[in-house]
C-alpha cells in the first residue's frame, strides 16, 4: 500500500487541525510564550495568496490517523522556524510520519528562500532524537528564564534608548563579539526596528529586544562580555522598566549558554529558570528564483551561455551533532 503524501493545508483539514492542536509539541518558545499556538488561524492565513501571512502548514492523512506541522518564515529571512507538530510521537508509525513531515518542511522552507529550518526542544524529549535522525544538528543550548508579573524596580536606571539606523555598526560589532561563529549560521543580525541599546563611551554595550503577546513578554539581549554582573543587572532592570505591562504579564528572557554569565544577573532581577532547550537547525536546499541567463565573454570575445542554477545545498557546512554547552 503506497504511503500517503504530505501536502499543504486545505480548508477541508480544519476539523483535523482543531482536533490535533491540543496534542501537539511546540518548537518555538517565542510564539508559545507570547501569542500561544494558533494553528487554525495560521493555517487559514497561509492558504491566502498574500506574502508573509500565516504559518505554512502541512498535513498528512493516513487512514484514520492525521498529522499536522507548521513553520514560520518571513520573505527575505535566511532562517525559518518550526512552530508546531501534532500529535505527539507514539510509536514507530508516528515516528515515520513525523520524519515525513519534517522533510516536507525542510523542502518547503528552502523553496521560500530560507537557508535553515530551526527548532527549540528539550533534549529529554523523544522529538529531540527524531530531529537528529532527520539531520538536525545542535548549534547551541539555551535557558528560558521567567519573571512573574510585578512592577519594575522604582530606582531602575535609565540606560537604554531606542535603536536607530545609526547604531547598525555598533550593534553588529556587539553581535560578532558575543555570538559564536557557528551560531551565526542560524541566528540573524539583530533587527534595529524592535530594540533598544545602551551606548557608553561611543560603544554599544548592550542591545535588548522584547516582543509582547497575550500570554507574556519575550526578551532577548546581547550584552557585551566585558561588562560585570552588576552592569548586566542594571541593563536588565532598565529593560524591565521600559516594558509597559511587566506588572500584568510574565516576562521570559532567553539566554544562550554562551552568555551563561548572565544567570547571576537574572537571579538578581527576580528571574528564575523556566526551561532548558537545545537550539537545533537543518540546512535546507534553497531555490534560487532570481538568476537569469546572461552572456559571458570568452577571451576571444565570443559570448558564452551560463546555465541557470536551480538548487544548491548547504549541508557541507553543517556542524556535528552534540556541540558543547558553551557552543
Amino acid at each position: 500500500m503506497p504511503l500517503a503524501e504530505v501536502r499543504v493545508f486545505l480548508p477541508i483539514d480544519l476539523p483535523l487541525i482543531h482536533r490535533l492542536t491540543p496534542r501537539g509539541i511546540s518548537f518555538d518558545s517565542l510564539t508559545a510564550l507570547t501569542k500561544g499556538i494558533h494553528t487554525i488561524e495560521g493555517a487559514v492565513w497561509s492558504a491566502l495568496p498574500i506574502a508573509d501571512l500565516g504559518t505554512p502548514t502541512f498535513v498528512l492523512r493516513e487512514g484514520d490517523l492525521g498529522y499536522i506541522a507548521q513553520f514560520r518564515h518571513k520573505t527575505g529571512d535566511q532562517n525559518a522556524h518550526i512552530v508546531f507538530i501534532a500529535p505527539e510521537i507514539s510509536g514507530r508509525g508516528s515516528e515515520d510520519n513525523w520524519m515525513r513531515l519534517l522533510n516536507a518542511m525542510i523542502i518547503g522552507a528552502g523553496r521560500r528562500g530560507a537557508f535553515t529550518l530551526n527548532a527549540e526542544i528539550s533534549e529529554e524529549s523523544d522529538a529531540y532524537e527524531l530531529l537528529r535522525r532527520v539531520g538536525f544538528a545542535t548549534y547551541s543550548r539555551q535557558v528560558i528564564w521567567q519573571r512573574q508579573p510585578r512592577p519594575p524596580a522604582p530606582d531602575a536606571p535609565k540606560l537604554l534608548r531606542p535603536a536607530t539606523e545609526l547604531d547598525a555598526i555598533g550593534v553588529n560589532s556587539l553581535y560578532y563579539q558575543t555570538v559564536p561563529h557557528i551560531v551565526r549560521q542560524i541566528d540573524p543580525l539583530p533587527d534595529l526596528r524592535h530594540g533598544a541599546v545602551w551606548e557608553r563611551g561611543g560603544r554599544i554595550e548592550a542591545f535588548v529586544s522584547g516582543q509582547e503577546g497575550k500570554y507574556g513578554i519575550y526578551v532577548t539581549a546581547l550584552i557585551h562580555p566585558d561588562l560585570n554582573v552588576q552592569a548586566a543587572s542594571e541593563v536588565i532592570e532598565s529593560a524591565l522598566a521600559s516594558l509597559p505591562r511587566v506588572d500584568k504579564l510574565p516576562v521570559y528572557m532567553c539566554v544562550r549558554r554562551y552568555q551563561e554569565w548572565l544567570f547571576t544577573a537574572l537571579e538578581n532581577t527576580r528571574f528564575s529558570p523556566y526551561a532548558n532547550q537545545a537550539v537545533m537547525a537543518k540546512h535546507t536546499s534553497r531555490r534560487i528564483e532570481d538568476c537569469a541567463y546572461k552572456p559571458a565573454l570568452a577571451f576571444e570575445g565570443t559570448p558564452l551561455k551560463l546555465n541557470k542554477i536551480i538548487e544548491y545545498y548547504h549541508d557541507r557546512s553543517e556542524p556535528p551533532v552534540g556541540i558543547s554547552h558553551h557552543g
